[in-house]
This record gives structure tokens, sequence and C-alpha cells, in this order.
């Protein structure tokens, strides 16, 4: 029983309890025509999946018909050298083309809003553009620093008089009557999303075993108990 109390003590300390995530959902027009689908049109998730290693995951799930994203710009942390930034390709779904990656500090300027850090620049082809409902999936990290989710919650560089954004995404491909035409989106704020740490869900499982067999023990004395 003492063994079983220290379990349960040492169960019931504090524990980091979840690694740093979060999403962008891109539900704000800025300049242009208003995609004709469901907001948010574009959703870009961070989550801290190791040390210094960042999953990204860009999906497209309230575009429609023609719509596709054309470019999408991030920010990164003042503190941190976004052209010291490497992108692995992890996956995604559907047809579209893999998006060229350009890094550089406050090097991209999105139409009026602001200039960022990191360019991903979509296939404007018909055959490989990233439409509804596809997605895709980077592991990102850095050699000259430890990169963590919530380096890029940040703010672009306001340029040319226009207020600074989190992200910004623009949309091609939107119905407009006579043709086509083009819209750029932002994120109006992010939504941060708990991710249980491996060591949390081992603490789970060990407190679990644990109170099963506290459980147990005290049937078999009840049973052994004289009558």
């Amino acid at each position: 029983m003492v063994l079983l109390a220290a379990l349960l003590v040492g169960f019931g300390l504090p524990q980091r309890a979840c690694a740093a995530a979060f999403i962008y959902q891109f539900d704000d027009v800025f300049d242009g025509s208003t995609p004709a689908g469901s907001a948010p049109w574009l959703t870009t998730s961070f989550t801290d999946i190791s040390s210094g290693v960042v999953q990204m995951k860009i999906s497209a799930s309230g575009l429609v018909g023609s719509e596709s994203l054309s470019g999408l710009f991030l920010n990164l942390d003042t503190a941190d050298n976004s052209g010291k930034l490497s992108f692995t390709y992890v996956g995604g779904s559907g047809g579209f083309s893999k998006p060229s990656i350009s890094t550089g500090n406050n090097k991209f300027k999105a139409d009026g809003g602001g200039k960022y850090d990191i360019d991903l620049a979509f296939s404007s082809k018909s055959a490989g553009s990233f439409n509804g409902n596809e997605y895709v999936i980077y592991n990102i990290s850095s050699s000259a620093f430890t990169l963590n989710a919530m380096d890029f919650d940040a703010l672009s560089k306001a340029a040319g008089g226009s207020a600074a954004f989190l992200a910004a995404a623009e949309i091609s491909g939107i119905s407009s009557g006579c043709g086509t035409s083009s819209g750029w989106i932002a994120p109006c704020s992010l939504t941060v999303v708990p991710v249980p740490e491996p060591s949390t869900f081992g603490l789970m499982a060990i407190g679990a075993i644990v109170l099963g067999l506290g459980r147990w023990l005290r049937s078999a004395r009840k049973q052994a108990a004289p009558r």
C-alpha cells in the first residue's frame, strides 16, 4: 500500500499537460472578392511534434468550385531568422503541385497587407492548383535555433499604411459574374488547441493501472476476510 500511495501521489503531481498548437482560421476578406464558400475558407495549423520540430497543415476546407489557393504568407517571431527554416514535405491530398517556399525576414509583400517572412506560392495552373478540401502537411525545423509552434504567432510588418496581419492568403478563381477574380483573406485571431504530450498519456495509463490494482486488492481482502 505504501507503493500504491507513492504512485498515486506521483500521478497527481503537476505535469506539463500539452505541447503548443494553434490554428489560423482565414475568415476575413481585406481586399478583392469574397470566396463563395463558407468561412473559414482556409485553415493553417502549427503543432509541436518533437523538440524543435513544428508540423504545419494547410487545409482549403472552405473553397468551392474553381477557387484555389495561390499564395500563403506567414510570419515568424522577430527574434528568429526565417532564412534558417527547413521545410520537409510530409503528405497531402488531391492532385495539386507542391508549393515553392521562400523565406526571408520581411521580404514578401501580400497585396496591401504588410511584409511577411514566409511565402508559399501554389501553382496557378488548373491541373496543379490547390482547391477545396485539399490539404498539405510540412514539418518545419531550423539548424540555427529551437523552433516551436508559437514562433509563428507573429504579426506582419505594416507596409503602405495598411494594418498588420497574422497571416495572409490569396484566393484565385472566385466567380464574379463576368468571369473570375481574386481576393485576399486573413485570420482575425488564432485558436489554441490543447495537444497532450506522450508523457501525459503514459501517466494516464499508469494511473489507470494503479487505480485498478487498488480496487483489485480491496476486493481480494474482502473475499479473504473471515465471516
